[in-house]
C-alpha cells in the first residue's frame, strides 16, 4: 500500500466513525477497523494539530533525536574554543540557546565520537607583582623609539675608533699607580690629599687620557647586550632616585632597576661605567647623534612641512657646589651668584628638546645662539630638501644684544626676541603703522621700526622691525625681529614668541620636577 492510499484509508475510516453517530467503543466492537481505538484518538489529535501532513509516516527519516545538526555544530564550535569546558556547562548553553535539554551522557558520547573530549584546565603560573612606579612605560617607549639602540650603537662605534687608535696600543704598557695600595684596597686620606692626586682630579680629560690604559677598562670586555642594559639603567635613574645621582641607587627604591633593566645595578657599577664613558670622550658624539635622531623621529611622526620652522633657545643654570674655583654665574632658583654650569637647549616648534650644549658659568646666548642653530641644521639628512624652509630662532631678552642681532644680517635664519624695559626708554620708534587687534589673544599690536644702539661700537645704530604689544590688562611688551612683514604679520610674530612659554619654559619646569635637570649628577 502506498503512502497516499494509507492516508486516504485513515481519513475515510475516521469519517465513517464520525458519521455513524455511534459511540467509538460500540463502532469498534461492531465493525472491522484497520487500526486500534487508541490509534484513532491519536490520529484525530494529529489531524487537529498538523492536518493531513501529520499522518505521513516519517520513520524512513530516522528516529527522533534532540541532538540536531545545528546543536551538533554549536557543540563543536564551543568545545574548539575551550577544550576544558565541562559537559554540564555545555548543557546549560544549549538549554539557553535552543531550549532543549540534552543529558550529559549524550553530550559526552558525542564529544568522544568527535574526538573532543575534555582536556584538563591549564594552571597559569603565579605572577609576581613589581612596584615600578610606571617605569615600564619609559622602558617601553625607549625600545619602541629605538633610542636605546642609538645610544648603544654610538658607544660601540666610538669604542671601535678608540680600539683602532695608536694611543690604545701605546698605553697598554702603562701599569697601575700605587700598585701595593691597590692590591690591598687601601686608598687612604693621605693618598687623596697628595698634591699630584688633587691637581690631576680637575685636569682636562684630554690630558688624562694620555696616561690611560684603555685595554684595562671593563667596557672593552662588555657585550653589546650588557652595554645596552647599562644605558637603560642610566635612563631609568630619575625613576629610582630622588635626584638622579647614582649613589641613591643603593637605597631601597634603587632595587627597582632589577625589574626595569633586568639587573640590579649598584652605585659602584654605574659610577664606573660613567667614568669609562668620560674617557671615551663620547659625549659630543652622543649629543649630536641624539639630536639628529629626534629631529628625524619627530619629522616622521608629524609629517608637517610649513614655510617657517621655529626653534626656541634658552639656558638652564645648575648650581655647582664645589670648593674649587669655577666659573660663576647667576643661579636664579637660589638667588645668588655662585659656581654653576649652564645647559643651553634648543627646542623645536612643538616643544621637543633637540640639542643642547653645556657651558662653564653663565652662557652668552647672544654669542652662541647662531652657532648652535647652524650645528643643528647641519644634522639634517638632506639639507637641499629644506632649502625652501625659513628657520626662526626665538631668543629671550637675555641674548638680544645688538652684536648678536647684527650677526643675523649675513645669515639665512631669522630671529624674534623681546626688549626689556631698560632697553626701550631711550629708543626711537619710527614708521609706526595703524593699530591692529591680536588674532590669538586680548591685545592691540602696532607694527613699526626701532633704532638700537650698539654698545660695543660707539655711534652704530641698528634698525629693525618692532611689534608693540599692548595687552588689555595694561601690560606692554616690545618684540623685535628681522622677518619681513610680507612673510609674517604682527600677530604671527607675537604668537611665535609667546609660544616659547608652553614650548620651552614649561618643558624646563617639567624636567626639573621629573628628571632633576637642575641638578649636577657628576662633575670633574
Amino acid at each position: 500500500m502506498s503512502e497516499e492510499d494509507r492516508i486516504c484509508e485513515i481519513l475515510c475510516t475516521i469519517q465513517k466513525i464520525k458519521e455513524s453517530k455511534q459511540p467509538v467503543i460500540a463502532y469498534f466492537k461492531q465493525n472491522s477497523v484497520p487500526f486500534s481505538r487508541a490509534q484513532y484518538y491519536r490520529y484525530c489529535e494529529t489531524l487537529q494539530k498538523h492536518g493531513e501532513e501529520g499522518l505521513r509516516d516519517k520513520r524512513k527519516d530516522g528516529n527522533y533525536t534532540k541532538l540536531t545538526e545545528r546543536i551538533k555544530d554549536h557543540i563543536v564550535s564551543a568545545v574548539n574554543e575551550n577544550r576544558s569546558i565541562p559537559s554540564s556547562q555545555l548543557q546549560s548553553k544549549i538549554l539557553n540557546q535552543f531550549d532543549v535539554t540534552i543529558s550529559e551522557s549524550c553530550l559526552n558520547n558525542f564529544r568522544a565520537s568527535e574526538s573532543l573530549t575534555r582536556l584538563p584546565t591549564h594552571k597559569e603560573g603565579e605572577y609576581k607583582r613589581q612596584k615600578s612606579g610606571g617605569g615600564e612605560i619609559l622602558t617601553s617607549l625607549a625600545f619602541f623609539s629605538h633610542i636605546i639602540e642609538l645610544f648603544t650603537r654610538t658607544i660601540i662605534e666610538r669604542m671601535n675608533e678608540v680600539r683602532e687608535s695608536a694611543l690604545f696600543e701605546q698605553n697598554k704598557t702603562i701599569g697601575a699607580d700605587h700598585l701595593d695600595s691597590r692590591l690591598h684596597g687601601q686608598f687612604t686620606k693621605e693618598y687623596n690629599q697628595l698634591k699630584s692626586v688633587r691637581e690631576n682630579r680637575f685636569r682636562s680629560i684630554d690630558d688624562k687620557i694620555q696616561g690611560k690604559d684603555f685595554s684595562s677598562m671593563n667596557m672593552f670586555r662588555m657585550s653589546e647586550k650588557t652595554i645596552s642594559r647599562y644605558n637603560l639603567a642610566l635612563l631609568c635613574l630619575p625613576l629610582v632616585t630622588s635626584n638622579g645621582k647614582t649613589s641613591r641607587v643603593n637605597r631601597v627604591k634603587g632595587n627597582d632597576l632589577a625589574f626595569l633593566c633586568s639587573y640590579n645595578y649598584k652605585d659602584a657599577s654605574l659610577e664606573m661605567y660613567l667614568r669609562e664613558l668620560k674617557y671615551l670622550k663620547v659625549s659630543e658624539t652622543l649629543i649630536t647623534a641624539t639630536a639628529k635622531f629626534w629631529m628625524d623621529f619627530w619629522r616622521d611622526e608629524t609629517e608637517e612641512e610649513t614655510y617657517f620652522v621655529c626653534y626656541y633657545i634658552d639656558g638652564n643654570t645648575k648650581a655647582l657646589w664645589s670648593s674649587n674655583r669655577c666659573y660663576k654665574g647667576k643661579v636664579t632658583m637660589l638667588g645668588r651668584v655662585m659656581n654653576c654650569l649652564e645647559n643651553v637647549c634648543i627646542h623645536d616648534g612643538k616643544g621637543h628638546p633637540l640639542y643642547f650644549q653645556t657651558f662653564h658659568g653663565h652662557a652668552d646666548l647672544g654669542k652662541h645662539a647662531l652657532n648652535l642653530l647652524t650645528k643643528l641644521t647641519e644634522l639634517f639628512d638632506d639639507p637641499s630638501a629644506h632649502v625652501h624652509v625659513k628657520r626662526i630662532l626665538v631668543i629671550d631678552g637675555g641674548g638680544n644684544g645688538v652684536n648678536t642681532l647684527r650677526a643675523f644680517d649675513n645669515s639665512d635664519e631669522y630671529y624674534i626676541s623681546i626688549l626689556g624695559d631698560n632697553q626701550v626708554k631711550d629708543r626711537k620708534f619710527k614708521h609706526i603703522r595703524e593699530e591692529t587687534r591680536y588674532k590669538y589673544g586680548n591685545a592691540s599690536l602696532v607694527d613699526c621700526q626701532i633704532e638700537l644702539l650698539d654698545s660695543k661700537e660707539k655711534g652704530y645704530i641698528y634698525e629693525c622691525r618692532a611689534v608693540i604689544v599692548q595687552w588689555d590688562n595694561g601690560r606692554k611688551s616690545i618684540l623685535i625681529t628681522d622677518i619681513p612683514r610680507d612673510l609674517l604679520d604682527a600677530s604671527g610674530v607675537t604668537k611665535k614668541y609667546f609660544d616659547r612659554w608652553p614650548m620651552q619654559e614649561k618643558q624646563f619646569r617639567d624636567g626639573k620636577s621629573g628628571v632633576n635637570i637642575h641638578r649636577i649628577v657628576g662633575y670633574g
